[in-house]
């Protein structure tokens, strides 16, 4: 599933996740692998600890860092694709939606 700026996401519950220096590291027994966040993955990370839309997602990281949303776009899905593809995240319904 392809993900829009209207998708819901929100992170699976059983994955293991450990802090390390400031970096998420998330184990993934169905992946069979492990990743390994930097800063800005780790702020999009803690953003899907509940159920978030993408288009609030780049709202907050443009606020935060000063990027347009072309930017955003181009740099932000690939990344958040990966999640879902990867089964760390997974995509509700809008009404999933807080």
């Amino acid at each position: 599933m392809s993900i829009t700026v209207a998708s819901v996401l929100v992170r699976e519950k059983e994955l293991a996740v450990a802090d390390v220096d400031g970096r998420t590291v998330v184990l993934s027994l169905a992946a069979g692998s492990y990743f390994d966040f930097n800063r800005v993955a780790t702020e999009i990370w803690d953003m899907l600890a509940e159920p978030c839309r993408v288009g609030e997602i780049f709202r907050r990281l443009s606020d935060q860092h000063d990027v347009d949303a072309a930017t955003l776009a181009r740099d932000v899905t690939p990344f958040l694709q990966t999640l879902v593809n990867e089964q760390l995240v997974q995509v509700l319904a809008a009404e999933g939606l807080r």
